[in-house]
């Protein structure tokens, strides 16, 4: 066991995996999108150092905008781990290119690794919140 490990939230993932089988929209941050990951057959692993704080930049895939977050945690899900049938990279860290986002096919889930509710700069990753919405059909 390490400390922090996500792969050791076992009720926790098997909790995201029964919901994963649901209809339910789910935005996963951080620790949620690791679980979820998991919960659909990918792995963890420990960074080196960690991403710790604001100001770690993240390409958004669909957009090709970058946007300056705030992160805290010390695992990341592996690219090569990722059922590709369940699950599309949606954005990646541009520091060490390790995913920090992913769009679940036929579903209406998506989960950031960074923290989209903290304001590095000028809410800019504030339109995750939006989209979510969207699934959800509480904003047009």
């Amino acid at each position: 066991m390490d400390l922090g490990d996500p792969e050791d939230c076992k009720i926790g993932i098997e909790t995201v995996k029964s919901l994963y089988e649901t209809d339910t929209p789910i935005l996963g941050i951080c620790l949620g999108h690791q679980l979820m990951a998991l919960a659909t057959g990918a792995n963890t692993a420990k960074l080196k150092y960690g991403h710790r704080g604001p100001n770690h930049p993240v390409k958004d895939l669909k957009t090709d905008r970058v946007y300056i977050t705030s992160q805290n945690h010390g695992y990341y899900v592996k690219e090569d781990s990722i059922d590709k049938n369940k699950a599309e990279i949606s954005h990646i860290n541009l520091n060490d290119g390790t995913v920090e986002g992913l769009r679940y096919k036929n579903k209406k889930i998506f989960t950031v690794q960074f923290h989209p509710e903290a304001c590095p700069g000028p809410e800019d990753t504030s339109y995750i919140f939006d989209e979510f919405l969207k699934e959800l059909n509480l904003k047009k």
